[in-house]
């Protein structure tokens, strides 16, 4: 799943492409994209193409923006159009492709943009004032934005959840996912299946200027590209010739020299050092 690093690369690269550019129309192969999921799992709008497609023809797009793993299309009338890419999402500018779920067709261009989705879990979807939204007011906040890092401490530290979890929790930060969080345990010498309530608050801190490490390094490399990531001119990213630990369960630690070992934290798959991270 596309997180936070790889979210904000698209962000910005269709920052310079498709701001001040009209909505001419949009095709809708697969209207289940329009449907999506609401923060409970459920499904939560049932929409008519004809009137979605409606409601975005002849807007500007104005601005682009993120919030966690959600992107934001602003239009000209102050309503965005936003974007959720779930586990194999892709939100391409370029020649049309056969293969996507939802394109958008601008004024005076050949490009397109295709919203493809091997697995089909991604959504996309109009709030008239995002900030609203209900999946967006779910959020935690976002890590790389000031934030009051001792409430977010004692918040941390009140949970009994296992260190991996509670950070993929997106309530109690936005964006984050499997690879940074197990990259930033790493770096702080926290074991992934350690609870959250037996950190101190000079674990948390520490933890902290890591998590943002991580994600200012995956952006500053354009992301991690294993299978389905591409960046929004359909590129793979190179943050992933530069993880430490994630995937290499078996390797050697960077660190100690220790054999890697794999592990499953509440399903998700993570990779840790059996001497250095305690």
């Amino acid at each position: 799943m596309p997180e936070l690093p790889e979210v904000e690369t698209i962000r910005r690269d269709l920052a310079d492409l498709v701001v001040g550019k009209m909505i001419s129309h949009l095709v809708v192969a697969d209207r289940r994209a329009l449907e999506g999921f609401g923060p409970d799992g459920s499904r939560r709008r049932r929409v008519d193409p004809v009137a979605f497609e409606g409601r975005l023809k002849g807007r500007r797009v104005s601005g682009v923006g993120r919030r966690g793993k959600y992107l934001l299309l602003h239009l000209d009338d102050g309503a965005s159009l936003l974007v959720h890419l779930r586990m194999t999402g892709r939100l391409v500018w370029g020649p049309p492709d056969l293969r996507a779920r939802v394109q958008i067709l601008f004024d005076d261009e050949s490009n397109v943009l295709s919203f493809c989705d091997t697995r089909r879990f991604g959504e996309v979807w109009i709030a008239e004032d995002w900030r609203e939204d209900p999946s967006i007011k779910a959020l935690g906040p976002e890590p790389l934005e000031p934030l009051d890092a001792d409430e977010w401490s004692r918040g941390l530290r009140r949970s009994s959840a296992k260190i991996q979890a509670a950070l993929l929790d997106q309530k109690r930060m936005a964006g984050l996912g499997n690879i940074y969080v197990t990259e930033a345990l790493w770096r702080a010498g926290i074991r992934p299946a350690r609870r959250a309530r037996t950190l101190r608050e000079s674990d948390t801190n520490i933890l902290l200027g890591h998590i943002r490490d991580v994600l200012q390094e995956g952006i500053l490399h354009r992301g991690v590209s294993f299978r389905d990531y591409r960046d929004a001119q359909g590129n793979k990213g190179r943050a992933g010739e530069r993880l430490a630990v994630y995937g290499k369960a078996g390797k050697p630690c960077p660190r100690c020299r220790a054999t890697l070992q794999g592990a499953k934290v509440n399903g998700r798959g993570t990779v840790f050092c059996p001497r250095c991270q305690k």
